[in-house]
């Protein structure tokens, strides 16, 4: 195997454990690396990026799965707002002053990360409420906001929804990560074939990194298994701040290069 290819193997693996381990896409990991070392343009890594999160999940989600861990119910229905924000989203990016977007969803974030640490956590797990249909209607607006954010910052919509199942509907943070598992997957896939049509989908390098992709989302979801869920849910906390101070950054960085823009 050529090095690249042995070195995406082994970021994909990287990825696929955060992925696994927190029921989130592994863009996070993935896209920085294919723009700053390979040399990638930002949509291209994006949508390549989607071919690995599809794979990492699949992998993932049978674990969790195995486990108990998913509400396929509720999976089903987010995945339904899912398909929709993503298209929505995709048919606002061009209209919208993305840093302001950044800046709000990173104080969203915050916000998550401070109710999850606040909320006692019981290691015995938590029961999602009963399905009834306003909670249909929550879990399918719940996947719209997934896919909208999904869509218009590129990142994996399991960092919004992991947080939004866990403060809004009472889930525990392991059965929050599969069950968004159970929803990425199908949404990344979609994703990827939606942007193959523009040329911006390398299948060929998305599949190298699935392949690493794959092991570690099996690596990351089995050591949720085993991690209190009081550990999980402070680790994953410390991911939603590390992104809220990556999207707020962009956010600034953006609104002063057009400031720069209008007074040259």
């Amino acid at each position: 195997m050529p090095a690249a290819g042995a070195r995406d193997v082994g970021v994909g693996a990287g990825a696929g454990v955060v992925s696994g381990l927190f029921g989130v896409g592994g863009g996070l990991v993935l896209v920085p690396y294919l723009v700053l070392v390979r040399g990638w343009g930002q949509k291209q890594a994006q949508a390549t990026s989607l071919v690995m999160v599809a794979m990492a999940a699949t992998a993932g989600l049978v674990q969790y799965a195995v486990a108990g861990d998913v509400v396929w119910t509720a999976a089903g229905a987010v995945l339904v707002g899912g398909l929709i924000g993503a298209v929505a989203g995709s048919a606002l990016v061009a209209r919208l002053r993305s840093w302001v977007l950044q800046v709000a969803f990173a104080a969203i974030l915050l916000a998550a990360a401070l109710r999850m640490v606040t909320t006692p956590v019981s290691d015995a797990g938590a029961v999602p409420p009963e399905i009834d249909p306003t909670i249909v209607v929550a879990y399918v607006m719940s996947g719209v906001a997934m896919g909208l954010l999904s869509a218009l910052f590129g990142i994996g919509g399991g960092i919004l929804l992991v947080p939004l199942l866990v403060t809004a509907f009472g889930y525990d943070i392991r059965l929050a990560a599969g069950t968004s598992l159970a929803v990425m997957g199908p949404i990344a896939l979609t994703g990827a074939l939606r942007q193959s049509r523009q040329g911006t989908t390398d299948w060929r390098s998305g599949a190298m990194l699935g392949l690493g992709g794959i092991v570690g989302g099996l690596v990351g979801a089995a050591l949720a298994q085993r991690l209190p869920l009081t550990v999980l849910t402070w680790l994953f906390a410390a991911l939603l701040i590390f992104t809220a101070v990556r999207l707020a950054r962009a956010g600034l960085k953006s609104r002063r290069a057009s400031s720069d823009q209008r007074h040259s």
